[in-house]
């Protein structure tokens, strides 16, 4: 009984592996051959289902654009794209090899050919039928880090002392996890935004924080408009109306956040966190805060745990930065050299000022332009500008002197029409045009096309490194 049992379990066990490695393979084979015409249906069937999900990803590709112009489509989508469009050329390249086996089986059978092009169907058949499978993608894209919001530092600035002091205070006062709130406070044009544009720089290859977000404060600071410059950064759209309501979605938002470190940059008076919706950072979750100011009674308004003075350039630092603006290299003569060093001086080692004056004179190739330089910015006054330290007359002298070495009165005229924009305004070049047509800046012009021409090439010079 028992052999027969086993006798039988054997018959059973060799019919199978013969069905599965001979019967089956042999049919498989033939099928290349004499099914044929249903293996070309069934790819065709495939082709129409890839195309109808090709269309679909395309539209749900161009709505995320439409949607956020910063939209980043994710790489996998962009994979899939070009696959979906190899694939379907090689559909179209096995239509053609179809019709070609047709004519010429019609007068000699090739049954090897037909048998190779059934099974190339048939694989891409599978491949096409799993990209169809693929096609419904958990998100289509991101949100794209904005240009004007990412941290840059010129390779030309040079690391001074204080800066290089300063930039360390902070790096470690980051890592404290006691410290929340850092003030770097230091007279206007010293270097502070460069300084936590590095620092937000650096923080970001680190790893040290997921999110870096920078505002510009600004004197006249509204919390509406701060609200609205960290939302950007979070891709957050309120649903509340109320400044009060809009606080509580931040503040829910950021407290649920890890790592977020805040820049306000260029802070004029106290502002209340809470008011704007920024929670502190408690363990590990919530923001910790660099704020920059000319005041330090800002800084302790603020109530900073850690103060980082930012003072201006040495002697040394001051001469090396000017020469490198003003292109003063070692075939410049010494007397030139002499009077320029006396140009450098009256800017008092303040970075702004160097490197507006000094880009600003960098044409200067003689001691005599140079020594007129001079005399003009020690005898210039700003009696028509009120509430000016004496220590930040400097900087405004500097810049009022290159202001006057504009080359052409139409990118005089262009700078001031910039000027009358709120601080940090984002200015849309096409404004300019039409502003600048209709107040006749450039005199009667006979079509805006030539407006547009003359405010171009001013803002291609405005926009060099000194202005």
């Amino acid at each position: 009984m028992a052999g027969e049992f086993f006798s039988g379990a054997a018959s059973n066990a060799v019919g199978t592996l013969m069905v599965d490695y001979l019967v089956k393979p042999i049919e498989r084979r033939l099928r290349y051959l004499f099914r044929f015409h249903k293996l070309i249906e069934d790819l065709h069937q495939q082709q129409k289902n890839l195309n109808r999900e090709q269309t679909r990803v395309e539209e749900d590709v161009k709505e995320a654009k439409l949607q956020i112009q910063t939209q980043v489509i994710e790489d996998y989508v962009d994979e899939w794209l070009t696959n979906v469009d190899n694939a379907l050329k090689d559909v179209q390249n096995l239509d053609s090899r179809v019709e070609e086996n047709k004519r010429c089986f019609r007068l000699c059978p090739n049954w090897c050919w037909r048998y190779q092009l059934g099974k190339e169907i048939e694989k891409k058949t599978v491949y096409i039928s799993k990209l169809v499978e693929d096609s419904h993608f958990e998100r289509i894209g991101h949100r794209a880090e904005l240009p004007g919001l990412q941290f840059f530092t010129s390779k030309d600035i040079l690391a001074s002392k204080s800066s290089t002091a300063a930039f360390n205070k902070i790096m470690e006062a980051l890592k404290d996890d006691e410290v929340n709130m850092i003030g770097v406070w230091g007279m206007g044009g010293v270097g502070k935004t460069t300084l936590v544009k590095e620092v937000g720089k650096k923080t970001k290859e680190l790893g040290c924080f997921r999110k870096v977000i920078e505002v510009v404060v600004s004197q006249k600071s509204i919390i509406e408009n701060i609200q609205d410059k960290i939302a950007d950064f979070l891709d957050l759209k309120f649903e509340k109306k109320t400044k009060e309501g809009i606080a509580g979605e931040l503040w829910l938002r950021l407290e649920n956040e890890e790592k977020v470190l805040i820049i306000l940059d260029d802070m004029w008076n106290k502002v209340h966190l809470k008011d704007i919706g920024i929670p502190l950072n408690e363990n590990g979750k919530g923001c910790k805060i660099i704020l920059t100011t000319r005041l330090l009674k800002v800084c302790e308004s603020m109530e900073c745990q850690v103060f980082v003075p930012v003072d201006v350039l040495d002697d040394d630092e001051a001469w090396t930065l000017f020469r490198m603006k003003a292109n003063l290299n070692e075939r410049v003569s010494r007397d030139i050299l002499e009077e320029a060093q006396k140009v450098a001086k009256e800017c008092k080692g303040l970075p702004v000022a160097i490197v507006t004056l000094a880009t600003a004179l960098e044409s200067t190739k003689t001691r005599k332009g140079w020594e007129v330089a001079r005399k003009k910015l020690e005898s210039s006054r700003l009696v028509e500008i009120g509430n000016i330290g004496e220590e930040e007359k400097n900087a405004y002298l500097c810049i009022k002197m290159s202001y006057e070495h504009l080359k052409k009165e139409t990118n005089q005229k262009c700078f001031l029409l910039c000027a009358l924009y709120p601080e940090d305004h984002s200015i849309n070049v096409e404004d300019l045009v039409r502003y600048a047509w209709c107040l006749e800046l450039f005199g009667k012009a006979d079509s805006i096309e030539e407006v547009r021409i003359q405010v171009l090439g001013a803002i291609d010079y405005l926009i060099l490194p000194c202005y």
